[in-house]
């Protein structure tokens, strides 16, 4: 079992690499943002951000996933070819035409999203960003395809490093603001783009397919109406938040909400992009269920431990990386942290669902927590403000993952080992409450404080049983084989 699960733990951590150093570098620039953007500005980018997100599901089509499913479907290269040629052209055209239709209306979005004409400019910038950056999506999916893992994350990473650079330029030398930022992403998203239009093009031949086109369309399309579901429960808060409070408090509660996405970013979208093909390998084994059973377990581990870490530091986080204007950010982070745990665990309680591939179902829990989320925003958000909005996340996300996994157990029983789950749990809970005791104004020894009661968890664990006898001598073996390296390394220098 354990050759397995190191097989999974080595390849999340390949693939994750590069996901994770350019997640890092942009993590490190949240105090640009915080230092040289109010609390308003950042609440304005966060709700131009969010717009364009959901406009960018009607500028691709779902034609991301269609590339993937496509390409890996035809054996023949110039159909292949053919598949990538088709699908960057009509992105190219459609999305022009498209932003082109769009621009007319930039002064209906700034006066509905933020009931204001001012804010008219930013939303053309916006929409030039989209254009590229919907470009430069189905180009970067084109190599996911080809399986160019490395060229796909130095792609990345240059993006990034680009990007970051022109923001500070722009926001910190010349201070232009949420302006200066959309610059900045115009400008990296076209380079790249453009860049990759044509190194892509020129390798795979114009060709352009209207049979598989269709094809792609009536696969991706369908993909809409869940990814729109999944932004009402991520993201909705925000435009209520905007109606019933203040922008201000958007980029507070879009601090905070950033703070506890960091799950997202160290565990979950590695570990799916290795686990979505790897599952169905384990299916094939005779203890496949045990296995199932057993990664769902380290799976929660990873995601309690971080999230605990972030939690009982959240504090001294905010402190360090933004002004006191944003200080009130600390106080929903372990609410929005429950909520990324209840959403990312749902990779690993879908399983049943997948291998055996009745993925309607999948939709349908999404939508009915989507419908919750409206719901509690409209309820508790005018009460309750930002407070508000992270219980109806929090709510919202444990009805779909508990759904979610009621159905994925009926359609194929995994036998999950809900005693450790619950010790896990159990220790969690007792360290957070412990660190709330806590209240030092200074950062350093607070810091130093909670950083002890921390140490404590792994000592619960083992209070509360939570390591099997497996993993008592696996772990034993390995602190003398660190203890051998170390005596030796020890004798080479002294």
């Amino acid at each position: 079992m354990f050759e397995e699960i190191k097989t999974l733990g080595k390849h999340t951590l390949i693939y994750g690499s590069g996901i994770f150093l350019g997640k890092a570098i942009s993590f490190f620039m949240i105090p640009l943002y915080t230092h040289f953007l109010s609390p308003k500005d950042y609440g304005v980018l966060e709700l131009l951000d969010l717009t364009g997100y959901i406009i960018s599901y009607f500028l691709v089509l779902g034609l991301n996933e269609a590339t993937l499913r496509y390409y890996s479907y035809y054996d023949d290269p110039k159909d292949k070819n053919a598949v990538i040629s088709t699908n960057i052209i009509f992105i190219l055209f459609y999305a022009s035409v498209f932003v082109f239709f769009l621009f007319n209306f930039s002064d209906t979005f700034s006066k509905h999203i933020f009931g204001s004409e001012l804010y008219k400019p930013l939303f053309a910038l916006l929409f030039i960003s989209l254009l590229f950056n919907s470009v430069n999506n189905i180009c970067t999916t084109t190599l996911r395809a080809q399986q160019r893992s490395v060229y796909y994350t130095a792609l990345s990473i240059t993006k990034v490093i680009l990007a970051i650079s022109l923001n500070i330029y722009f926001v910190a030398l010349l201070k232009l603001g949420v302006k200066g930022i959309l610059y900045s992403t115009i400008i990296t998203s076209g380079l790249l783009g453009f860049y990759l239009i044509f190194t892509i093009l020129s390798q795979v031949k114009f060709s352009f397919q209207i049979s598989y086109l269709i094809k792609m369309l009536k696969y991706g399309l369908p993909f809409i109406p869940t990814e729109i579901a999944m932004f009402i429960l991520n993201w909705s808060d925000r435009y209520f938040l905007r109606i019933y409070n203040t922008v201000e408090s958007i980029g507070i509660y879009a601090l905070a909400y950033k703070i506890a996405m960091i799950i997202v970013v160290l565990v979950t979208h590695p570990f799916n992009l290795v686990w979505a093909a790897y599952m169905f390998e384990i299916e094939k084994k005779q203890n496949s269920k045990e296995l199932y059973a057993r990664i769902a377990t380290y799976y929660m581990f990873v995601l309690t431990l971080i999230g605990l870490f972030l939690c009982v530091y959240a504090k001294e986080i905010i402190t360090i990386i933004a002004p006191p204007s944003y200080l009130k950010a600390y106080k929903v982070i372990p609410l929005l942290v429950m909520s990324m745990i209840f959403m990312t665990s749902v990779a690993v309680l879908r399983t049943g669902i997948l291998v055996t591939r009745k993925t309607s179902y999948l939709p349908i829990m999404v939508g009915l927590a989507a419908i919750i989320n409206i719901f509690l925003n409209f309820l508790l958000i005018p009460k309750y403000e930002i407070e508000g909005a992270a219980i109806a996340t929090a709510i919202s996300f444990f009805v779909r993952a508990f759904g979610i996994y009621l159905i994925s157990q009926w359609l194929y029983s995994i036998p999950f080992e809900y005693s450790r789950i619950f010790k896990l749990i159990l220790a969690a809970i007792i360290i957070f409450e412990i660190s709330t005791f806590v209240s030092i104004d200074n950062l350093w020894l607070s810091i130093v404080i909670k950083s002890s009661i921390l140490c404590l968890f792994p000592i619960i664990l083992y209070i509360l049983k939570f390591l099997t006898t497996e993993e008592t001598t696996f772990l034993k073996n390995r602190l003398r084989l660190l203890h051998h390296l170390v005596l030796q390394n020890s004798k080479k220098y002294f």
